[in-house]
This record gives C-alpha cells, sequence and structure tokens, in this order.
C-alpha cells in the first residue's frame, strides 16, 4: 500500500543528551501489529528482529519525525483513555486489538518523554512539544493494513494532570477515564507495582506528592497519596463538564465497561465473541488464564483520605449519570 521510506517505521525513543540536542530512536515494525498489552513490549520483539539485521541503531533528530510523517497516511486518535493504574485500561485496550481495522498504542514510552520534556529543558517551547507529540500520534497511527478505521491511545495514569495540554491540543477527541476503589489499586500494586507507585520513580512534582523521604518506604502510603491526587484531579476535571469526556468505574463491570467505551467512542465491538474469549485471559498476559484477584487484610490498603477522595469523585460522577 504504502510508498515512503519511513513506512512502518516509528519514532519510539527520545533522548537529551549532554550537547543539548534532543535525539530519537527509530523502530521498524515491520508487519507487526501493535497488539501486546504494553508498548514495550512491542518495542522489545521488533528491537530483536532489527538486530538480526544490523547492530546499527537508526536515529534522528527531533524535528525531523515533525517533517517526515506529514506524507504519510495515517489517523488521528478515535479515543484517548486515561486511568489511575489498575482499573481494566489494559483489559479495555486489549479488547479491541484483535480486529485489523483498530490501531492499539497503549502506554508508549515516548508520548511520555514528549509530555515530560520540560524535566530536561524547562526552556522548551510549547509549540515545539506539540508538534512533536502530534508528529509522534501520527507516525504510531500510520494506515499500514489499508483496513483501519479507528486509533485508540491509551496513556499512562500520570497523564491525568497533562489533561489541559492534551485537551488544547485535541479539543473534539473523546477522552475516556477509568478509575477504581483505591483499595483495590494499592493491593494490586503492592504484588507488583507501577512506577508511580515507587517512591521517586516519577517526578512528585508532576504527580503533587510529598518527596520520596517522606513516605520511609511506606509505598502503599505513597501510592495512596499519588492516587488521592489523581481523584481530585478527576473531581477538577468532571467539572469542567465537557461532552468530550467520559467517566467509568471498574467496579460497574468489565462488559459494561467495554460497551461504554464503545458507544461514547464509536469505535464498534466487532465480535463479542472474540472479546469474550479475550476476558477469560490475564489482560497483561494473553496466554494466562484470569482469576479474579483476592484482596485479603485490606485494611493495610486502606487510608482514609483516599478513599474519602474517591467516594466523592464517585458520587459526583453518578450523579450526572
Amino acid at each position: 500500500m504504502q510508498t515512503s521510506p519511513i513506512a512502518n517505521w516509528i519514532p519510539y525513543k527520545l533522548n537529551y543528551t549532554s550537547s543539548r540536542e534532543w535525539m530519537v530512536k527509530w523502530l521498524d515494525l515491520a508487519d507487526q501489529r501493535m497488539v501486546l498489552p504494553f508498548f514495550d513490549e512491542t518495542i522489545a520483539a521488533c528491537r530483536i528482529r532489527q538486530r538480526q539485521r544490523s547492530s546499527l541503531e537508526s536515529m534522528s533528530v527531533m524535528d525531523f519525525v515533525a517533517e517526515v510523517g506529514k506524507g504519510l497516511p495515517a489517523l488521528e486518535p478515535s479515543a484517548f483513555v486515561f486511568h489511575v493504574s489498575r482499573c481494566g485500561s489494559t483489559l479495555l485496550s486489549q479488547a479491541f486489538t484483535a480486529p485489523e481495522e483498530n490501531i492499539i498504542v497503549a502506554e508508549a514510552p515516548l508520548l511520555d518523554e514528549i509530555l515530560r520534556a520540560p524535566e530536561h529543558q524547562p526552556d522548551l517551547p510549547h509549540e515545539t512539544r506539540e508538534d512533536w507529540f502530534r508528529a509522534a500520534i501520527r507516525l504510531m497511527g500510520q494506515q499500514r493494513n489499508g483496513n483501519e478505521q479507528h486509533y485508540i491511545v491509551k496513556l499512562d495514569s500520570w497523564h491525568i494532570h497533562f489533561y489541559e495540554l492534551l485537551r488544547q491540543w485535541y479539543p473534539h477527541t473523546a477522552f475516556f477515564f477509568l478509575y477504581r476503589q483505591p483499595d483495590e489499586v494499592i493491593a494490586s500494586h503492592d504484588k507488583r507495582r507501577g512506577i508511580h507507585a515507587v517512591p521517586g520513580m516519577v517526578s512528585p512534582t508532576l504527580l503533587k506528592t510529598a518527596g520520596p523521604e517522606h513516605f520511609g518506604g511506606d509505598f502503599n502510603r505513597y501510592t495512596a497519596q499519588v492516587l488521592h491526587q489523581f481523584y481530585i484531579k478527576l473531581q477538577s476535571i468532571l467539572g469542567l463538564k465537557n461532552a468530550c469526556n467520559c467517566f467509568f468505574d471498574y467496579a460497574d463491570g468489565v462488559p459494561e465497561m467495554i460497551t461504554a467505551f464503545s458507544s461514547f467512542s464509536r469505535v464498534p465491538v466487532k465480535s463479542e465473541e472474540q472479546v469474550r474469549d479475550r476476558l477469560k485471559y490475564h489482560s497483561k498476559a494473553s496466554q494466562e488464564v484470569f482469576k479474579p484477584e483476592s484482596f485479603d487484610n485490606r485494611e493495610r490498603f486502606f487510608f482514609q483520605d483516599c478513599h474519602n477522595a474517591y467516594t466523592q469523585f464517585r458520587s459526583s460522577h453518578t450523579s450526572t449519570i
């Protein structure tokens, strides 16, 4: 279908060099569809194949990214998925991966690196960051088989704090927000932690938390403060009453979540049977049969301030339905 020399290539890793230059690494997807639960897994699979061809890495300056994708056929995002983590977002994105009509980008590190680029270069122009983000989205959304019609971008959980910026860039795009009862989220992180549930791994300024030393090694208390800020942000976004925003609590059911997302984003469920089959397996490990989480000693994961923020937000949300 495509004749461009850059077809099937995507930027995947952004670095700020010691010479104060932004460089980006490129990845050849070849015929690999982005169907794995996380974008990191797609990167790993493609890099293995790429290294078999050559030990050299493909790199360019970041401004090249903004220029090179202009001629490629690509989709605009159908929806961005925001989430508080461990609340069904991976399951949601996986439910839509099978049909060739769908492009799914799940937590692409490059998008995070662009959004957080001012942590390395505070004077980076706002317009430059927007150009880079839009260019990355466009290249990841290439129409590679000619059948693609829908494009879902699942963001990292802390990208909720970039809401105003992303809404400014995509004023009419569907934003779908997933949330969950905090003790269940904290219990899940207690078993296997995401990086935002480890003090210091994500900027406390961005997460609006105290510094790592404040928590004295109590990772659950730290995670509760991260979630507390997520719920406060959700409450603020809900108050904007933007018709392009939709909110869903994981407690209201996984099939209902998929139906709500499909209806809101207008990304159809092509095969309900296919979705049901996918739901039988773990969202993050497609070969592992899904077993509902058990939450023993739930009091270990209960933090009153965090719980209050959740219940206040849920009450506000449900009163608008």
